[in-house]
């Protein structure tokens, strides 16, 4: 029996930038054959954002690995030809393009679940298939703006920021994979695709979990480096850097007091409360107690292991540069050396996969180079003739060939 999750699953990769195309790399990381259409001479857009490794964006390498890549025009008869081929032996499309491009281009939902009744079909859009805002493009930023992310990020006194990562649209994508899971679940018991509709947008409303609250009380806002609701939860700070600490319960608040030599904190009654704690006067108090403390010491490091020690959950503020050899996330899969064997490096540092399998577990593998798997899709997936591809190069189907040909 294979340990692979979805041997024997073929997926068409339609998608560009993240979500769609994360997805599948998902759906390839435990198994699934992915078969990725680009644009002719041009690809993924992720293609051509840096950082650069000898021309090949980073980002594209961790979002498309494991992949195959063909370059195919769908706007041309013959590349809609190929593509509905491609249809005939796949399990699973994913598509991420506006709302009614599919339609135009003769691919959408109602025209395709009649021809290939078992294909499952997955859109990943700014604002979902249907609702006034449906047309609207849509980027991370606008996700993170329209889902109120953005209103509650940030400090009272200040504009609301934009979160740093595109939250967004990983989590569209983590839930395309879930979702795809699903729906081949469901299609083993009824034999039956379906189409699911997914958009970034949505994905931020639904990790916003300061909606319900907001609803209840409209002046809640940004509350900074602090928990609106419990405290102490935040972010502290000293000479030496900064930590973030949780000690919202009362064995945690209990042991933080000790730790520090504030004792009186916890014998205060109008400190009892950790919803208390959260608003000024308390927070003030306690945020005061806590840097008095860290401010004593001339390395986070030891800050750190002195309140894990004391079984308060905390983390120092690590960087980005810490996390490359970090020792936990190294040993666990989540950070690692995706092969690049056609670039002048061996592979290059990122992240891994974030689901972890006992029978099944995750094989990372590399991107692929703009329209490498012509011959393998064409020929040996599809079995065209020579003559075959002649007739379709001829309509238009792989683009302008002198750019296709840079990527092969």
């Amino acid at each position: 029996m294979s340990n692979k999750l979805f041997e024997g699953i073929r997926a068409i990769d339609f998608g560009n930038q993240v979500s769609g195309p994360l997805s599948t790399a998902m759906l390839a990381d435990f198994g699934a054959e992915v078969i990725k259409v680009e644009k002719p001479g041009f690809g993924d857009e992720s293609r051509n954002a840096g950082p650069y490794v000898d021309g090949e964006g980073m980002n594209f390498i961790w979002l498309n690995r494991g992949k195959k890549s063909l370059a195919l025009d769908v706007k041309s008869p013959g590349g809609k030809e190929v593509f509905l081929d491609l249809l005939r032996n796949a399990d699973v499309l994913v598509e991420s393009m506006r709302p009614g491009v599919m339609a135009r281009l003769g691919l959408s939902w109602e025209i395709l679940h009649p021809m290939f009744p078992r294909l499952i079909m997955c859109s990943a859009s700014g604002f979902g298939q249907t609702g006034p805002y449906k047309d609207l493009p849509g980027y991370d930023m606008i996700a993170q703006a329209v889902s109120g992310l953005m209103y509650i990020n940030g400090y009272p006194d200040k504009n609301p920021l934009r979160i740093g990562p595109s939250v967004c649209d990983y989590d569209c994508a983590h839930n395309c994979f879930g979702a795809i899971s699903a729906a081949l679940y469901y299609r083993e018991k009824t034999g039956r695709g379906q189409h699911i509709d997914l958009s970034i947008a949505e994905c931020g409303v639904a990790i916003n979990d300061h909606i319900p609250g907001g609803f209840v009380n409209p002046e809640m806002t940004r509350s900074g480096n602090h928990n609106a609701i419990l405290g102490p939860y935040g972010i502290f700070s000293g000479k030496c850097g900064s930590i973030a600490l949780a000690a919202i319960n009362p064995k945690f608040w209990g042991a933080l007091c000790n730790l520090i030599g504030r004792m009186d904190m916890l014998e205060n009654p109008d400190l009892s409360d950790p919803g208390v704690r959260a608003r000024d006067p308390a927070l003030s108090i306690v945020v005061e107690a806590i840097e008095k403390w860290i401010c004593t010491f001339d390395d986070i490091a030891e800050v750190e292991r002195l309140i894990q020690d004391a079984g308060i959950p905390c983390a120092r503020i690590k960087t980005l540069k810490d996390l490359e050899n970090d020792p936990h996330f190294l040993e666990r899969g989540d950070i690692v050396d995706i092969p690049t064997p056609k670039l002048s490096v061996p592979s290059i540092r990122a992240h891994g996969e974030h689901i972890h399998f006992s029978e099944t577990p995750a094989v990372i593998g590399p991107a692929p180079l703009l329209d490498e798997h012509r011959n393998y899709v064409l020929g040996e997936l599809l079995g065209y003739s020579k003559e075959k591809l002649q007739e379709l190069t001829a309509q238009g189907a792989f683009g302008n060939e002198c750019a296709a040909e840079k990527g092969r």
